[in-house]
């Protein structure tokens, strides 16, 4: 035990071990991230409903979803989004590895010719044979790659866009990094908890890097056996996020304080942008 705490106290190189997939595979995780999902009023996996609401109004006024615009929605989880924009009347595409939340999705859609089609798979890995007008990447999901996996992700999203298309999405902000402390604490839960449904302890190791990126490492410790996930997170500010994506060849067309219009602010904790193939590049 010694060996392995030593081992989880260790600061870990930048993205050198992904776990992100257990948040959603995990038969018992998976349920409670999809029960925090469907938390009407709190925002741990997702937004409350009522901002999710706020989001959807305003991606159809700006980007006319009523009019039967075709969306992929990208880590849809449950359909929270996904079915309230096919009931407006867009044709919606949701991506999620997660089985359980796909399920749900497509129990809870709307019937008939605006029926989302929903698809279990990793969007990383994803070949699509169409194009999209409006691409949504949401709560923060492009924080938790790595540059590579980013970098790999945005050249398929170019790939999918119809033409005067755009990618919509959201990011944790370096107002939220700023704020984030290196800590060592453990928690012990005798009936189980998140984790396992087990009695378990959760030691918690938080690093920060250079780079506003930093990272959540737990150690979940079983009776029988331990087993550890990695939390990435990447922040940006309007700059940074700017320059990365110039780099890989798209424009940052707007910056939003959320998807729902709201207008930028420096100190929030997360903000929005819109975004397009640099034609240039």
């Amino acid at each position: 035990m010694y060996d392995f705490l030593k081992s989880h106290s260790t600061r870990p190189s930048p993205h050198s071990l992904y776990t992100a997939r257990e948040l959603w595979t995990d038969p018992h995780v998976a349920q409670q991230m999809l029960a925090l999902h469907l938390d009407r009023d709190g925002d741990v996996a997702s937004r409350s409903h009522q901002a999710i609401d706020r989001i959807v109004v305003w991606l159809d006024q700006r980007f006319g979803l009523s009019s039967g615009k075709r969306v992929l929605d990208l880590g849809c989880g449950p359909g929270l989004y996904a079915n309230r924009m096919a009931y407006l009347g867009a044709r919606v595409t949701g991506i999620d590895f997660s089985e359980g939340s796909i399920a749900h999705a497509q129990r809870t859609a709307p019937n008939g010719s605006v029926r989302p089609l929903y698809v279990v798979a990793d969007y990383l890995d994803l070949e699509l044979g169409e194009s999209f007008d409006l691409i949504l990447l949401i709560y923060g999901d492009l924080c938790a790659l790595s540059p590579t996996q980013r970098a790999r992700l945005l050249q398929s999203i170019r790939s999918w866009l119809a033409p005067g298309g755009h990618f919509a999405f959201d990011t944790f902000s370096t107002a939220l990094f700023d704020e984030v402390e290196e800590e060592a604490r453990y928690t012990f839960e005798p009936d189980g908890g998140f984790w396992s449904p087990r009695p378990h302890f959760d030691f918690l190791r938080r690093f920060k890097y250079e780079g506003s990126l930093y990272l959540d490492r737990h150690a979940i410790v079983e009776e029988t056996h331990t087993r550890e996930v990695f939390n990435w997170m990447q922040c940006y500010d309007v700059d940074s996020l700017e320059r990365e994506l110039g780099e890989l060849g798209w424009e940052v067309t707007e910056a939003l304080g959320s998807l729902a219009g709201d207008p930028y602010e420096a100190h929030r904790h997360d903000f929005a942008a819109v975004a397009r193939p640099n034609e240039r590049a």
